[in-house]
Formats: structure tokens, sequence, C-alpha cells
């Protein structure tokens, strides 16, 4: 440890040409004339290993700046999952009800990016990109999932034990077990819940694999739903707007926690566009 102690006092001794301390060993070790350069890059590299995705953009602004890109995936069945109201389910109706909720999502995270002080620049390298993938109703993906992994487990356990008979009886319990569970788990939830799956990535113009990414979900969101009038708390709309606004709250906290991101500033509900609105 001491070594180490009086090399780092010689290397910056020789960068900031200053003499080393007496007894470092400068004068046995002779470095040659590129311990400077050497250091300079090594201070470099560490900075570099340090940098928030934002450090660099933008490069001619004070403030950070992104590019926003919000998405909305349609896998609806029934207009009631997303819209109060008498109209026909059909599936124009259904994706004007999605496309509502997407401008209302958008309009909040812009608002609340304006608050922060953040610039929303398309012309700028850093993107965030959201993609609500399901809203309202539990998607059937989700549904083949989880009843396939159960089904894996079953057989999957027969096949440790080397009896393929045990491996055939439980996986068709599971099929039947997990399909009950799940089918009529999602009837309940998508009647008694309000269901959104939001994935978000972190992207930079010219690389391929994202900086950082998250998928959110939410099943129910009493906290935020208690912010709107009691009046409006039954709507459906309503609900899914309270779903995505504590998908947005979740999103800027993990966004906090990387350096240089602009802090916290909660916009009320007033301030919020209201879901009736758009």
């Amino acid at each position: 440890m001491l070594s180490l102690m009086l090399l780092m006092d010689f290397l910056f001794a020789r960068l900031l040409g200053r003499p080393a301390r007496p007894g470092s060993g400068a004068s046995a070790m002779n470095p040659s004339h590129r311990t400077a350069p050497l250091c300079l890059i090594l201070l470099a590299l560490l900075g570099l290993a340090c940098r928030s995705p934002l450090a660099d953009l933008p490069l001619d602004r004070s403030r950070p700046a992104l590019q926003l890109a919000v998405q909305m995936e349609d896998h609806s069945h029934r207009l009631s999952q997303l819209w109060s109201g008498s109209e026909a389910n059909s599936p124009e109706a259904r994706s004007q009800a999605l496309e509502r909720h997407r401008a209302t999502f958008e309009a909040d995270l812009r608002r609340e990016a304006a608050a922060r002080g953040l610039a929303l620049d398309p012309a700028v390298g850093l993107s965030l990109d959201l993609k609500v993938s399901s809203l309202g109703e539990v998607r059937a993906k989700y549904i083949a999932l989880g009843i396939l992994s159960g089904v894996a487990w079953g057989v999957g356990t027969g096949l440790i034990a080397h009896n393929p008979r045990l491996a055939l009886g439980l996986g068709a319990y599971e099929l039947v077990e997990e399909s009950a569970f799940w089918i009529g788990g999602s009837l309940l939830m998508g009647r008694w819940s309000s269901p959104a799956v939001v994935e978000a990535q972190l992207r930079r113009r010219g690389v391929e694999k994202p900086l950082w990414e998250e998928t959110y979900y939410v099943l129910w969101a009493r906290q935020e739903l208690a912010e709107y009038p009691k009046s409006d708390q039954e709507r459906r709309e309503v609900q899914l707007q309270a779903s995505l606004h504590k998908v947005r709250k979740e999103l800027f906290k993990d966004l906090e926690a990387m350096p240089e991101f602009p802090r916290g500033h909660v916009l009320s509900r007033e301030q919020r566009a209201p879901a009736a609105a758009q």
C-alpha cells in the first residue's frame, strides 16, 4: 500500500511539474517523458467511466435535453375497458380512446419536463422512448406466459425425478390450474383494476443497445386516483390516467437516480392534462 501511494505521488508530481516528495523513489525510477501523457489518459478514462448518460448532451445548451417518443400498442378487445360512455365497441372507437390516453400521457410528461427545466428537443442524440404495451386489459401474451411457466414447472419436476408419467400428470394438472388462475384472474383484474404496462428505454443515436431500460407494471393506482374528484373516480378513463400518472412518477424517480438529471417538481392535479379533455 505504501509503495502504491509513493508511485501515485510520483506520477502526480510528474503531471503537475513539481518535485516528488523525498523518499518517493523518483530518482531511482527514472521514468520516460511519456509519464505525463499517460496520466492524462488515465484520468480521462476514469472520468468517462463515471459519466451519466446525460453528461454530453446537449452540447450547446445549459440544461439537459432529450427526445421524447410515446407509443401506444393496441391489444384492446372492449371499449368499456378503456373509456366510459355508451359508444359502440369497435376497432375505430378503441383506437381513438387509446390515442386520447397516449396524448394525455405525453402531455403530462412534457409538462413535468418543462417544470424540471428539461428541454425536449427532437434534434439531440439522446432519446427517452416509452411504449404503453398494455392498458385497461391483461394482454394474452402475459396470460400465455403465466400458463406456460406453470406447465414447464410441472413437466420439469417430473423429468428431474426421472418419471415420465409424473411429468405428464403434473404438466396436465398445471395446465388446468394455471389456465383457471390466469384467465379468471385476468378477467377480474380487467374489471376491478386499472392495469397498465409501460416499457421505457433511454437510447443514444447510433448505439444499438439501450443505455437504460425498465418496464413498469401497475394494477391499481389508489393514491393517484384519490387526487381526482370523487365524481370522476368511477370513470374508466380517469382510472387509467391515474395508473399512467403512477408510472410517470416512478419513471422520473428512476431517472433522477442518474447524475445530472433535473430534480423533482411534482405536478398538481390542476397542472396535469385532464383525461376527459383530450
